[in-house]
């Protein structure tokens, strides 16, 4: 998403993040590290942020964890101080996904799911599903595997709607990785549900090798036919499995480390199928040469393991106890290195949460809601201290049953519906300034008018509103609210607030999507 006011350098950043779906991540990774060296040189700190969520996401393709984590960290703390939803999302999506990488799922969850929240401040679809793929990413390594499906879910219907077919690819690749993991888990119990789910999980895969070879997208390619290729084989379709591995084979690109060694494992779960160990002891030991050069260790666990267990069964059983041996050691060394992550992991997010507070400090000086974009209860406060001295009508507006709206839909969805009456509000009459309190309570200021002109205006917007389509942040969704206003007549400061309240309960009590204006009908509902 570029703007006229980036830079040279910034557009070059964004053009290079295409390398990601072309497939061509070794080349980006190049050239976004030339572009943060040019950055730096210049000074030029978004161009430097926008080259190292390139960085981040490259790494994470090729399988350079550590690299990874450090760049996109970089680049979430640029944006989190900033007004730029779009960046801020895409740039704590992708430190999420790294952070799942690194297997620090619990942490990985945690910023996966405020990446969602800042993408639902934006109309960006795709981003909003990229979001909540890396959610569901996190959830699968939590072996959360049914709130992962139903994230997928959500997240496929917004890819499609974007009409991007990267993020229907990288969805649907998701939901076969998902289902084949809840496969696993049911296999101990119920042989054919896990047997129905692990021929649904292959049928995923390939319906993301469908939508990434539309539209060129070869990284998410060569994911989804290697991922089909080893669904296919444990269902016992080995034609179908070769298929996809022989596809794989014509995609001619320098591969890293990561998609490498997926791919051996891949075309060695075809060939254990048949009965072929031998050649899965090849496949195996060029697998641990490419896991060896880099500091891998879940793919030099799974290697050992895979060497382990076919070493006994084409009888090399001093073999197969020495990779038992190493496998052990690794995990072991695994668990150091995982620690050594989470600690520099929380390092960042102490700094990061400093950033934050910083920001909404300087957010509240400002007087703006960090959702919404209008006015903040701050302002509110300072409009409603000048209705001491002069004529005005105070009201409180809530969103009726909002916290149905969070639980059918969403905080998402919620959210969206908190921007979109902040939009209604903010253009609504000109008379009229709105200001959001917080939750689901917005504050209305009327200056130098009575209720007769105040009251008719609340009612065209209670009308407005409840006319107003909300199917397209989620099916079914209508949304209505109420509203209790207060003259400053005779009332000022604390008491007139507290009477636009009353008749706001009093609105409630009366059965929501009103206006009350009339300070008897409060008092005898009060009193019931």
């Amino acid at each position: 998403m570029t703007s006229g006011n980036d830079t040279i350098l910034v557009k070059r950043a964004m053009a290079c993040w295409e390398n990601g779906r072309i497939g061509k991540s070794s080349a980006g990774l190049v050239e976004a590290r030339s572009i943060r060296d040019e950055a730096l040189r210049t000074g030029d700190l978004r161009a430097l942020a926008e080259a190292n969520r390139c960085i981040g996401w490259f790494c994470l393709q090729l399988g350079y964890c550590d690299e990874g984590l450090a760049a996109a960290h970089e680049a979430r703390n640029f944006y989190a101080g900033r007004d730029d939803h779009w960046r801020h999302a895409l740039s704590l999506a992708v430190y999420s996904w790294l952070l799942a990488e690194a297997g620090l799922s619990d942490l990985a969850f945690e910023s996966a799911s405020e990446a969602a929240v800042i993408a639902a401040r934006t109309d960006d679809k795709a981003l909003n599903a990229f979001a909540m793929n890396c959610k569901a990413v996190a959830l699968v390594i939590c072996h959360e595997m049914t709130l992962a499906l139903s994230v997928l879910d959500d997240a496929m219907a917004l890819a499609a709607q974007s009409g991007d077919g990267s993020t229907v690819a990288l969805t649907h690749i998701n939901q076969g990785y998902a289902k084949l993991f809840l496969s696993e888990q049911l296999a101990g119990t119920d042989r054919e549900a896990a047997d129905k789910l692990l021929c649904a999980a292959a049928a995923a895969s390939h319906k993301g090798a469908d939508a990434a070879r539309a539209i060129g997208d070869l990284w998410n390619l060569r994911v989804a036919l290697a991922n089909a290729a080893e669904m296919y084989a444990a269902c016992g379709e080995l034609t179908l499995s070769q298929v996809c591995i022989e596809e794989y084979e014509t995609l001619v690109t320098e591969l890293g480390p990561r998609e490498r060694v997926h791919y051996l494992c891949s075309k060695s779960d075809i060939h254990a199928h048949m009965g072929d160990y031998h050649k899965v002891m090849e496949l195996m030991l060029e697998a641990r040469e490419v896991v060896f050069t880099v500091a891998n260790h879940d793919g030099k666990i799974n290697t050992l393991k895979r060497l382990a267990d076919v070493s006994a069964k084409t009888g090399s059983y001093e073999d197969a106890y020495n990779y038992h041996r190493a496998y052990h050691d690794a995990v072991m060394a695994d668990h150091g290195e995982t620690s050594r992550r989470r600690a520099h992991a929380l390092d960042r997010q102490l700094e990061n949460d400093k950033l934050r507070e910083r920001a909404a400090a300087l957010e509240i000086q400002a007087g703006e809601d960090g959702l919404t974009g209008i006015p903040n209860r701050r302002a509110f406060d300072q409009a409603f201290a000048g209705l001491a001295h002069r004529e005005g009508v105070v009201g409180i507006l809530d969103i009726d049953y909002f916290k149905q709206v969070n639980d059918s839909y969403s905080h998402l969805v919620g959210d969206k519906v908190l921007i979109r009456i902040a939009n209604i509000l903010h253009r609504f009459d000109p008379s009229l300034r709105a200001f959001r309190f917080g939750g689901e309570e917005f504050g209305l200021v009327f200056d130098r008018l009575g209720l007769e002109h105040a009251e008719p205006i609340c009612q065209r917007l209670v009308d407005t509103i409840r006319t107003t389509s909300f199917a397209d942040l989620a099916p079914g969704l209508s949304v209505t609210v109420s509203i209790g206003l207060a003259h400053s007549g005779v009332l000022s400061g604390s008491p007139l607030l507290a009477e636009a309240d009353r008749r706001l309960y009093v609105a409630k009590k009366m059965g929501r999507d009103r206006v009350i204006a009339d300070g008897r009908s409060s008092i005898t509902v009060a009193a019931e």
